[in-house]
């Protein structure tokens, strides 16, 4: 059994490695209009030129910072330089924006300050469709919003996104290269509101919230603002169509940090929460548990963070969403509790990618304290996590209780990973865990090496990394290794991405995710994604995706298994934001036993050709309505498939949304017919970005479930928080009396407190 002495000894170890289309022009000058009524009249105190922009961001410090209440009328900012060099990245790269923007930046003793003014000459068609949290998607174009990318470390490879849309509703997550995760969850502010002539934003960052490098006089720093009915994209920093916002490489410097202090570094996060539960099957009396438990966080350094959590609760995670599964695999679900997502990126592993069929990931942390579907106690959970120099660190010890429901014992699972930072934005790293949900042993150790860089040909992206892992299990035979390579360029008129990973056949990561062992997959695609800009084609298109991607997936011995070539001759996105996109889709597959791909029916082993299409269409999400259809459809194995998706959606000004969705799946094979269905309901209700109240309603006839989570969620500040959780499950039967049977209902009154000295 690991200990938090094993625990310790193990980063010590460790440490030591730290050592080494025409869009119309604005109308409202500057000082007048909104900015007359959030920011003093006259011009603007200090304004950049674009190259100045890209050099230097200057940070005021002052005694205290403002009031937030999304107007920049306190009289700190009036201290401010204003910057105003913002460039159109999308569509059109380097251009005028349509709307000015302004940009200060203040700070005081306990937090950083950021103030975007955001100019618009029709603020009538502003869109700001909710108040709900974490639903931005980065760099996507459906709703008004300012974002923010903060880098601490000037490292070039890891930021924080802060984003705000008119609403106030907030999104927060980690940006690493051109990828995100929006599912870091810290503390921190903002507010904004909609005035006659735009609209402005106040984002207040503690620096107890963020991890940083002590005494750096700068940060990287960049703003993109989002005007989402012209489908424009404006940068404050690498304002080109080929760049990420995610990607910290492209950051201005923030000057004015180099006496930022965390004061103790110590957050107190104690939870108290009372759950009535009963079991209508079994017919026993409800059930009433009062629990308790807390998070203790304590930076080492204001970059190294050491986490302590006792009797882990996670009542008030949403649950996963139920997905109909046509496929021989598992199929991969997000994290979403938050203790296992701070720090998170630091598990990023290779070129691995675990979202789809053949994808690898060596940590999975959805494999402690979930296993069939069912919550396992956690009893504690510890992990040290940042970084040391240019050394990038977390190690990861929890202990979960024994589950007698489903025979599994009291397990302990260890995860420990580094990496260094090496040239500009690449790294090199070694990753080990130790554990398994059911009580076997079960190790695992990997290098990896990715070199990234922005800069090819002096504006273009490209990556090449490869990795290799080892895997002790209590199997007696077989290949226990799995070693990979990719190399991409992602750009945004071409991309181009090949790749080649083998898994050993007795490879099983105890804690890790592989839904298929035993074999070498190799894949490689293109697109060419021009956008017209002259004539009827330009005036209507803002961009075509031509794409064609394949798989060929082999057992060890070279033999085929699986090939899948996807191919879309036509792909495209209006002006205004509609999508359409036509595939089709030819797949090889043998089946090396009988598979059964419904309730009855059985596919027989064997090889089976057929080539499917399938047709989307989706309306421009920055309206406050709208929908999406995709009809996969076509021969499937020895049969034919039908599989159609439809959803609508329609949003009230952020008081109100509702989202429909349904999958209806319809098979006809000479080994019987199937049908299988899923509907999902959301229905949202929120007075503020603060108060809440979430319905989400699902139902699959594959399980005969229908299911209601219920969250009512109520922040009183960041770090305090009082929620309400119901949920219930029926079954759904023949039943004279009545078509939907009680299974079991449970309620949860859980109020978190966040205290920091």
């Amino acid at each position: 059994m690991k200990t938090a002495a094993a625990l310790a000894a193990i980063a010590a170890l460790l440490l030591p490695i730290s050592a080494a289309a025409h869009i119309p022009r604005g109308t409202v000058p500057p000082g007048t209009g909104l900015a007359s009524s959030l920011v003093p009249h006259g011009d603007s105190p200090s304004s950049t030129s674009p190259a100045e922009t890209a050099t230097a961001i200057q940070a005021i410090r002052v005694e205290k910072g403002p009031k937030l209440d999304g107007r920049l009328d306190d009289e700190v900012w009036q201290k401010a330089p204003v910057f105003t060099a913002f460039r159109m990245a999308v569509p059109r790269s380097g251009d005028e924006p349509s709307e000015r923007t302004e940009l200060r930046v203040i700070l005081d003793g306990s937090s950083l300050y950021i103030g975007v003014l955001c100019l618009d000459s029709e603020p009538g068609r502003i869109s700001a469709n909710t108040m709900a949290h974490d639903t931005d998607e980065v760099d996507e174009v459906g709703e008004d919003a300012v974002r923010i990318i903060l880098d601490p470390f000037q490292d070039r490879r890891n930021a924080y996104i802060f984003s705000v849309n008119p609403r106030g509703a907030k999104s927060e997550g980690l940006a690493t290269g051109e990828h995100s995760n929006l599912d870091w969850d810290g503390l921190w502010d903002a507010r904004s509101v909609i005035g006659p002539d735009g609209w402005s934003a106040e984002i207040a960052i503690p620096f107890k919230s963020i991890s940083f490098k002590p005494d750096l006089e700068s940060w990287g720093l960049n703003v993109e603002r989002v005007i989402a009915r012209r489908q424009e994209i404006i940068r404050l920093s690498g304002a080109r169509t080929d760049a990420f916002l995610t990607n910290p490489a492209e950051a201005a410097p923030l000057a004015g940090l180099g006496e930022v202090r965390q004061g103790w570094g110590l957050t107190f996060k104690p939870y108290g929460l009372v759950s009535p539960s009963k079991d209508h099957v079994a017919g026993t009396p409800t059930d009433w548990r009062w629990d308790g438990g807390f998070d203790l966080y304590k930076n080492f350094t204001p970059n190294l963070v050491g986490a302590f959590s006792y009797n882990t609760d996670f009542a008030e995670t949403e649950v996963d969403e139920r997905q109909v599964n046509l496929t021989r695999f598992p199929l991969y679900f997000p994290e979403k509790r938050t203790f296992f997502l701070e720090g998170s990126e630091i598990f990023n592993f290779g070129t691995t990618s675990p979202g789809n069929g053949s994808g690898f990931a060596p940590f999975f942390s959805r494999r402690i304290g979930l296993f069939e579907g069912e919550q396992i106690p956690i009893s504690y959970g510890a992990k040290v996590f940042g970084k040391i120099g240019n050394t990038n660190l977390q190690v990861l010890d929890v202990r979960t209780g024994a589950y007698e429901d489903l025979d599994l014992p009291a397990e302990n699972f260890l995860v420990a990973r580094v990496s260094q930072n090496v040239l500009a934005e690449s790294k090199v790293g070694v990753i080990f865990t130790d554990g398994s949900p059911t009580g076997a042993k079960n190790s695992l150790a990997g290098f990896d090496a990715v070199y990234q860089t922005s800069r090819l040909f002096g504006d273009k992206n490209f990556l090449a990394g490869g990795w290799f892992v080892y895997n002790w299990n209590d199997r007696t035979e077989g290949r226990r290794e799995g070693f990979g390579f990719k190399v991409d360029y992602p750009n945004d008129l071409w991309d181009f991405n090949t790749s080649y990973n083998s898994y050993g056949d007795a490879l099983e990561p105890g804690v890790g995710f592989l839904p298929r062992p035993g074999v070498q997959v190799f894949n490689l695609g293109a697109s060419y994604q021009p956008r017209p800009e002259k004539g009827f084609v330009g005036r209507l298109v803002r961009q075509f995706f031509y794409e064609f991607s394949s798989s060929f997936t082999w057992d060890l011995g070279g033999v085929l298994e699986t090939r899948r070539i996807f191919t879309a001759p036509l792909n495209l996105r209006t002006e205004s934001g509609e999508h359409f996109e036509f595939n089709i889709v030819p797949t090889y597959d043998r089946l090396p036993v009988d598979w059964e791909v419904a309730d009855g029916v059985v596919l027989p082993a064997g090889a089976y050709t057929f080539t499917n299409y399938a047709v989307q269409f989706e309306t421009a999400s920055h309206r406050p309505w709208g929908g999406r259809v995709e009809w996969a459809f076509g021969p499937f194995y020895s049969g034919h498939l039908d599989n159609i998706e439809a959803g609508f959606r329609f949003n009230l000004k952020g008081y109100a949304s509702f989202d429909l969705d349904a999958n209806f799946v319809r098979g006809s094979l000479p080994e019987g017919d199937f049908a299988e269905n899923v509907y999902q309901l959301k229905a949202d209700f929120f007075l503020t970005p603060r108060l809440g109240l979430m319905n989400y309603v699902q139902y699959d006839d594959v399980s005969n479930e229908l299911g209601l989570n219920l969250r009512f969620r109520w922040e009183l500040k960041p770090g305090n928080t009082v929620y309400l959780v119901y949920t219930k499950n029926w079954e759904r039967r023949w039943d004279p009396a009545s078509r939907f049977y009680p299974l079991e209902e449970r309620g949860v009154f859980k109020i978190t407190l966040s205290i920091r000295p």
